[in-house]
C-alpha cells in the first residue's frame, strides 16, 4: 500500500524541508525592518466609547472612533489588559464589539508601546475553507486528490521557499523562473498522470507554452515600455531589498506563474486526447493522431483563452469600473500603465495556450510512437516465434 505513494511522500517531505530551511538560508538577504512590531490576537472586553455615523458614500459602513479595553491572549504580553482607540475609515474599518477576537498590533516607540486594531482574524474562514476544499479533494479524488494536494504544497513551497527568496537574492529571475517551473511540470505531471510517455508529452508542451507566454510577455512589454516595476506593488518592493534586484524581468516571471495551471490544463488534455485516440484506433497514423488531437484542441482554446482573459479581468474589476465611470477615451485607457500590463499579460498567457496545442501535439506524434507499427512488429514476432512456424 506504501509504495504507491512513495513519491508523493517523498516530495511532500521534500517540500516540508524547503519550509523549514529557507528562512534560515535566505537570511542574509532578506529584508530588515527597524520597527519592532507584534501581531497577537486579542479580545474585546469592553467598549468605552463609540462616535460612529454612516459613510455618506456607503452608508452600510460606519465610520468615525471607538475605544474599548482588550486583552491580549497570546506573546510576551499575554493576559494583560490594554486600552485601544480604534479609528474607523473606509478602508481601514475594524469595528469590534464587546467579545469579537481580532489582529492586534503591539508597536515598540520611544514613547512606550502602542495598541492598534489592525486586522479582523479572519484566519478561520481561510482554514475552514481550505479544510472543506481538502476535503471535497480527496473525497472525490481519492488517490489522485492527494496527489493534487501533495502537487500545491510542492508548488507554494518553491514559490515562497526558493523563486521568492531567489528573486532578492538578486539571481536572474528567468533561470531561477524557468527551471523552478519545469521541476513543477515533472513533479505535477508525475503525480497525476504517473510516470509514462503521456506525462511526457504533456510535461513538453507545459514547458514550451509557459516559456513562449512568458516571452511573449517580455516581449511585448518592453515594445510598451513596461517593466516588473509596473506590476501590482512593483516599486514598492524596491525599497524592501538588501541589494538591486532585477525587476525589469519580473513580468516573465509573472505570466510564467499567473499562465501555468491553464496551459497545464491542455497539455494534459491533447496528450489524452492522443492517447486515447492511439488505444480506441491503432491503425490510426501518427498524422492522423496528431491532426484529431488538434481538432479537439480547438475546441479546448476557446474556453481556456476566455478563462484566463476573464481571471485577469476578474482581477482588475475595480480598475475597470473606474474607466468606466471616469469616462476615459480609448487613447488614454489603453496607454494606462496598469491597464496596458494586464492586457499583454492576458494576451501572452492566452498565446501560451494556443501555442501548446500544436507542441503537446507534435510531441506526442514522437514520443507516443506508431502503436499501429509496434502492434505489426509484435504480431510479426509472435507468428516467428510459433512451433509450426519453425518446423
Amino acid at each position: 500500500m506504501l509504495k504507491n505513494y512513495r513519491f508523493a511522500l517523498f516530495i511532500a517531505l521534500l517540500s516540508t524541508g524547503i519550509f523549514y530551511f529557507s528562512p534560515s538560508l535566505s537570511e542574509s538577504f532578506k529584508p530588515k525592518t527597524q520597527v519592532k512590531q507584534d501581531f497577537v490576537e486579542a479580545r474585546v472586553i469592553d467598549v468605552l466609547s463609540s462616535e460612529l455615523a454612516p459613510d455618506p458614500r456607503v452608508p452600510s459602513i460606519l465610520t468615525g472612533k471607538q475605544v474599548f479595553t482588550a486583552i491580549i491572549l497570546e506573546g510576551p504580553e499575554q493576559g494583560s489588559r490594554v486600552e485601544v482607540e480604534n479609528p474607523l475609515s473606509r478602508q481601514h474599518n475594524i469595528l469590534v464589539k464587546s467579545g469579537d477576537v481580532f489582529i492586534m498590533m503591539i508597536r515598540q516607540t520611544a514613547n512606550g508601546p502602542v495598541y492598534w486594531a489592525f486586522n479582523h482574524k479572519r484566519s478561520t474562514a481561510i482554514y475552514s475553507m481550505c479544510f472543506a476544499f481538502l476535503l471535497l479533494l480527496l473525497s472525490f479524488g481519492k488517490k489522485e486528490g492527494l496527489n493534487s494536494v501533495v502537487s500545491l504544497y510542492f508548488t507554494a513551497a518553491l514559490i515562497i521557499g526558493v523563486l521568492i527568496p531567489s528573486i532578492f537574492a538578486g539571481y536572474n529571475p528567468v533561470m531561477v523562473t524557468t527551471v523552478l517551473m519545469g521541476l513543477k511540470i515533472v513533479v505535477n505531471f508525475i503525480l497525476v498522470s504517473g510516470n509514462n510517455r503521456k506525462s511526457y508529452c504533456a510535461m513538453g508542451g507545459t514547458l514550451l507554452g509557459v516559456i513562449a507566454a512568458g516571452i511573449m510577455a517580455q516581449l511585448f512589454g518592453e515594445l510598451a515600455h513596461l517593466s516588473g516595476i509596473y506590476l501590482d506593488k512593483g516599486e514598492d518592493v524596491i525599497y524592501l531589498t538588501t541589494q538591486p534586484i532585477q525587476i525589469r524581468w519580473l513580468m516573465f516571471v509573472a505570466i510564467m506563474v499567473s499562465a501555468l495551471g491553464a496551459v497545464m490544463d491542455v497539455a494534459i488534455s491533447i496528450a489524452s486526447a492522443y492517447n486515447e485516440l492511439q488505444i480506441t484506433d491503432p491503425k490510426l497514423t501518427p498524422k492522423q493522431l496528431m491532426q484529431a488531437s488538434m481538432n479537439i484542441g480547438r475546441d479546448i482554446m476557446g474556453t481556456m483563452t476566455n478563462t484566463l482573459i476573464l481571471a485577469f479581468a476578474g482581477s482588475s474589476l475595480t480598475t475597470i469600473m473606474m474607466v468606466w465611470g471616469l469616462d476615459m477615451p480609448i487613447t488614454q485607457f489603453i496607454n494606462t500603465p496598469i491597464i496596458s500590463l494586464a492586457i499583454i499579460h492576458a494576451l501572452a498567457g492566452s498565446v501560451g495556450i494556443v501555442l501548446t496545442i500544436p507542441l503537446t501535439a507534435w510531441l506526442a506524434r514522437y514520443v507516443m510512437g506508431n502503436r499501429a507499427s509496434e502492434s505489426a512488429l509484435q504480431h510479426a514476432a509472435d507468428i516467428i516465434h510459433r512451433p509450426e512456424h519453425n518446423r
